[in-house]
Order: structure tokens, then sequence, then C-alpha cells
């Protein structure tokens, strides 16, 4: 199978078919989004992106 068939056969799950897991990987996500703006209102620009790319990891992996 090639990479675009893999994407195409992807489902998106409804809140009702979220596992104990999934809460859990929101919660990683808005903590690192919480650290992000921190950083950045601290003026820390490179920490803050670093943040950033860790809470997008956490919502890439609930698609």
């Amino acid at each position: 199978m090639n990479r675009q068939e893999n994407r195409s056969t992807k489902t998106i799950r409804s809140p009702a078919m979220r596992s104990p897991g999934d809460q859990h990987t929101e919660q990683s996500r808005e903590r690192y989004l919480s650290r992000a703006r921190d950083e950045e209102r601290a003026g820390n620009m490179i920490e803050a992106e670093n943040y950033y790319q860790h809470a997008e990891h956490y919502f890439r992996s609930t698609k």
C-alpha cells in the first residue's frame, strides 16, 4: 500500500469513540500549549517553539 492509499483509509474518531489515552493526549497538548505561551510572554522564542512542536505532536496523535 502506498502513502496516498494509506492516508485515504484513515478515519476520524468521534468524541464517543475516544479512549482514556486520548484524554491524556489532550491534557498533554494543553500543557505544552500553556508552557509555550508562557515562554513566549517571557521572550524566550526558542523554548516557546520547542513547546509548540511538542503540542503539535500531541494534536496529530488525536487525528
